[in-house]
């Protein structure tokens, strides 16, 4: 393959994982909605679900890639819902672990059902060769977004000079 076919091909992979991205965000969000669930709240559940000691908030804002402050507002919903609780964190009263609650773990149940049909479907004609290679190339990506000379970098406001 020629640097240019290649090129090429690296822009036609770039597009189309922005493209199916933006797609499954807001079909996820559909169905979402279509089962009285909201999209980002119910996200912040499926993170919890692995955790059943509960996670920190800065913990759940670093695995979810979300500011404290939008995280806080998730969390607070979810609470007044009565999905999650947050606690006092042992040894450090300044953090708190939130910890779903077994309406949240129903929640999830419930909703998942419709989600893995969702996948299902989306994946039916998709071998299971090309998920797994699928996977290994997004996840080398990702990593390089997180940690390569690529990765996503906010930028800080100057410092005013003294």
């Amino acid at each position: 393959m020629s640097a240019s076919a290649r090129e090429t091909l690296q822009l036609q992979v770039a597009m189309q994982v922005m493209v199916t991205a933006k797609r499954w965000k807001l079909r996820v969000a559909d169905l979402f909605r279509d089962h009285g669930h909201t999209g980002a709240p119910t996200v912040v559940l499926y993170f919890l679900a692995d955790h059943p000691k509960g996670l920190t908030l800065s913990e759940l804002s670093e695995r979810m890639e979300l500011s404290g402050a939008s995280l806080t507002r998730l969390v607070q919903r979810l609470e007044r819902d009565g999905m999650v609780s947050r606690r006092r964190l042992v040894g450090d009263g300044r953090s708190w672990l939130i910890v779903m609650e077994p309406a949240g773990r129903e929640a999830v149940r419930a909703f998942d059902i419709h989600a893995a049909a969702m996948r299902q479907r989306m994946f039916q004609e998709v071998s299971e060769a090309d998920m797994a290679a699928a996977l290994r190339v997004l996840t080398v990506l990702s990593d390089k977004l997180v940690k390569g000379p690529d990765a996503f970098r906010p930028q800080r406001p100057p410092r005013p000079e003294r």
